[in-house]
């Protein structure tokens, strides 16, 4: 049993630290989400290329971008790299 706690202790701090880390590399453009929270912790993080497709001209045309997703265990996030 306190091998189970201890280990259980140790993952909710590298969760916590994760958090941490993950907040001060985003910037968000207003500060009503908190990101740390004791409840919250990080399942999977990975980057992705969005797609965006202009109708405007004639002829289709296709750009893409890099975006971030970061699941966690209430919400997902998505972030861009800032330009």
């Amino acid at each position: 049993q306190l091998i189970k706690d201890c280990n259980e202790n140790v993952q909710r701090m590298k969760s916590t630290e994760e958090l941490i880390y993950l907040s001060q590399k985003i910037e968000f453009e207003c500060k009503i989400f908190p990101l740390i929270s004791q409840s919250r912790r990080l399942v999977k993080c990975g980057e992705l290329t969005a797609l965006d497709f202009s109708t405007l001209s004639p002829k289709w045309k296709v750009t893409t971008r890099p975006i971030y997703l970061h699941l966690f265990n209430d919400c997902l996030l998505l972030s861009r790299p800032k330009e």
